[in-house]
C-alpha cells in the first residue's frame, strides 16, 4: 500500500506492507491548491509518491492500494496510473487522518488541526451530523494557527522596533535570526522580504516555534501572541462541539498537528474548556506520522470490508 496525505505547507508518502508496518517515508512540498498551482501541486505529490516508492525497493506492480487524503485536489490514474498500474484508489479526508493520528479509525468526537492553518471538525458516528470550523486560509482566517503566531510575531516585532510595544521584548533579535536580517537595515530588509519576495504563508508560520520558544522563555509579548492563538484554536473546536455534541456525552477530542509540539502553551486552553463544557470527553494529541496513520486507517478499513463480505 502507497498513501499520500498533504495540505498547504507539505505532504507526505509512505509506503506500508500488508500489516502496516511502514517500509518507507518520503516528503514534498504543499498540495492544497488554494495556495500552490495545479502544476506545482501535482509535481510535490508525484515526487512525493515515486521517491516514497523507490526507497522502499518495493516492485510498483505489486503495489495493489493507493490511498489519498488531500486538502485540494483529487488525483487518480491521471497521475499515477503509469507508476502504479495495478493500484486500486481509496480517499479520506484530512479530519479522518486527524482521528487516525490518535488511532481512531471511526470518526466520532472533535478533531482539531493546529498547524500552518487551524480547522476544527466534530462528527457523530451514529447519524453523521457534523461541524466544519474555521479553514478559510490565511485571508479570511486560520486563527490559532502557525500561520497567525508567525504573523502576530512579525508585526510585534515591528512595533518594537519603533519603540511602540511597552513591554520588553526580544522580538526583533528573533525576527533578525530567522530571517537573515541585519538589524541596522532592519526596516528595509524585512519589507522587501514581506513584500517584494514574498515571504509565504508557510515561511511565515515557521516563525510560529521561535515565537513559542520565547512564550515559554517568559517574553512577555510572545506570551501574549501565544495566548491569543490558544484561546482561539479553543474557540474553534469549542464551537465545533456545540453544534453536535451535548455536554454528558461521551466522545473523544483530537488535536493534531505541528504547532501541538508546543504543548500545554497552546493545548491546555482547548483542553480546559472541552473539560468544562464536556466533563465526559476524553483528549488525545494525535502523534502517528500523517501518511502512516492513513495507511492504517485503511488498512482497517478494507479488514473490516473483508468481514463483511465473509458474514
Amino acid at each position: 500500500m502507497v498513501t499520500l496525505e498533504g495540505g498547504g505547507t507539505r505532504s507526505q508518502a509512505a509506503v506500508l506492507d500488508g500489516q502496516g508496518r511502514v517500509i518507507q517515508l518520503a516528503s514534498a512540498g504543499g498540495v492544497n491548491t488554494n495556495f500552490v498551482g495545479y502544476q506545482q501541486s501535482q509535481a510535490a505529490a508525484w515526487q512525493a509518491v515515486s521517491g516514497a516508492v523507490a526507497a522502499a525497493g518495493v516492485p510498483a506492480m505489486e503495489v495493489r492500494w493507493m490511498v489519498f487524503a488531500l486538502v485540494g485536489p483529487k488525483f487518480g490514474t491521471d497521475l499515477f496510473g503509469g507508476l502504479l498500474p495495478n493500484a486500486s484508489y481509496l480517499y479520506y479526508s484530512e479530519r479522518d487522518v486527524v482521528f487516525a493520528r490518535a488511532g481512531i479509525y471511526v470518526s466520532h468526537g472533535v478533531a482539531v488541526v493546529a498547524a500552518t492553518g487551524a480547522t476544527a471538525w466534530a462528527i457523530r458516528s451514529d447519524n453523521q451530523r457534523q461541524a466544519f470550523i474555521g479553514g478559510w486560509g490565511a485571508l479570511l482566517g486560520d486563527e490559532g494557527s502557525a500561520y497567525a503566531i508567525g504573523l502576530m510575531g512579525l508585526r510585534a516585532a515591528v512595533r518594537a522596533f519603533e519603540g511602540r510595544e511597552t513591554r520588553a521584548t526580544r522580538l526583533v533579535e528573533v525576527v533578525c535570526q530567522h530571517f537573515d536580517i541585519q538589524l541596522e537595515n532592519f526596516r528595509p530588509e524585512l519589507v522587501h522580504l514581506a513584500y517584494q519576495k514574498p515571504l509565504s504563508r508557510a515561511e511565515i508560520a515557521t516563525l510560529a516555534m521561535q515565537v513559542t520558544r520565547l512564550a515559554s522563555e517568559g517574553d512577555a509579548v510572545a506570551c501574549r501572541i501565544v495566548e491569543k492563538a490558544a484561546g482561539d484554536l479553543a474557540g474553534l473546536g469549542l464551537h465545533a462541539a456545540r453544534q453536535v455534541f451535548q455536554s454528558n456525552e461521551i466522545f473523544p477530542v483530537v488535536a493534531a498537528g505541528g504547532l501541538c509540539n508546543a504543548g500545554d502553551m497552546i493545548l491546555k486552553p482547548l483542553q480546559d474548556g472541552m473539560a468544562q463544557d464536556f466533563p465526559k470527553a476524553s483528549f488525545l494529541v494525535g502523534s502517528e506520522a500523517p501518511a502512516v496513520a492513513l495507511g492504517r486507517l485503511a488498512l482497517d478499513g478494507l479488514t473490516n470490508e473483508r468481514r463483511k463480505d465473509a458474514d
